[in-house]
């Protein structure tokens, strides 16, 4: 270690990484506080093909190539797990790398995004799709227990295939088996269609739901589709704006009132959307 790590670290240009050299680096200030009591929270890769969002138990500290997002209610993974979300990051996020793979960024793609309103009249559809989140994590974790070498990269590359109606091949088609892939893919179509109606924008169900592109970029989509994706970035952008307008004038609408808010200091009722919601 005094060989390999001691070097690199003496040309660091923080004092603390230089001086502790044989420490991984330091306590994260706002994360540590953010996790204490979470029994789960919600992770990301940073960078990865397929935009895929999870629960990951309290007990496990990220590091620093996870995106975490400290909440533990099943209907933020869902709305996260959304096209509607995956649309906004793909555009907010940046790439790396030779396979041009989307980079997740807290501040881009997670702290400006407009969660849709949590009102006694949508309570309805807000269970439904914290039963599916619920559904989803459960189903892709369960197969993947099964089947030791089943990995989430393989499942998705499979519901990708199926979504373009592409043939599959032997591998593909034990990994279709082994992770039970059609579950996969009706339980994002119910979470895609319950997230529009959330917003008030079923109408573009049709043009998206189902559809390729859910968790990875795809550049060659049919014209339909393309001009849904747009009306929905314009629409998000739009509320984003609402949203903003409210804060200007004292009303925010926070993620985690309990924690970011304690004293209910223009706290919204509905409690769910923000601008500065839990982050890593």
């Amino acid at each position: 270690m005094r060989e390999r790590v001691k070097p690199e670290r003496d040309q660091n240009a923080r004092k603390t990484y230089r001086e502790n050299w044989w420490t991984f680096g330091e306590p994260r200030r706002h994360l540590r506080p953010a996790l204490a009591g979470l029994r789960r929270y919600v992770g990301t890769t940073e960078t990865a093909r397929h935009r895929i969002f999870s629960f990951v138990s309290g007990s496990v500290l990220p590091d620093q190539k996870i995106r975490v997002v400290t909440l533990e209610d099943a209907f933020f993974l869902g709305v996260l797990s959304s096209r509607a979300h995956f649309v906004w990051a793909l555009i907010t996020g940046g790439r790396m790398g030779k396979g041009n793979d989307p980079v997740y960024n807290n501040t881009a793609c997670f702290e400006p995004f407009p969660f849709p309103n949590r009102s006694t009249e949508s309570q309805a559809i807000v269970e439904r799709i914290r039963a599916t989140a619920e559904e989803l994590d459960a189903h892709r974790k369960r197969q993947q227990a099964a089947h030791a070498t089943l990995t989430l990269t393989d499942m998705y590359n499979v519901l990708d295939a199926l979504r373009l109606g592409r043939a599959l091949s032997p591998k593909e088609r034990d990994t279709h088996t082994n992770g039970l892939v059609s579950v996969l893919a009706e339980l994002h179509d119910r979470l895609d269609s319950l997230v529009l109606q959330a917003y008030g924008w079923a109408d573009l169900a049709p043009a998206l739901v189902g559809k390729p592109g859910g968790t990875l970029p795809w550049p060659e989509k049919p014209a339909a589709q393309a001009e849904a994706e747009e009306e929905l970035l314009q629409r998000l952008v739009a509320l984003n704006a609402e949203r903003a307008a409210e804060e200007a004038r004292g009303l925010v609408r926070w993620l985690r009132p309990e924690f970011q808010d304690p004293a209910r200091r223009g706290c919204a009722t509905s409690g769910n959307a923000g601008r500065d919601g839990p982050r890593h």
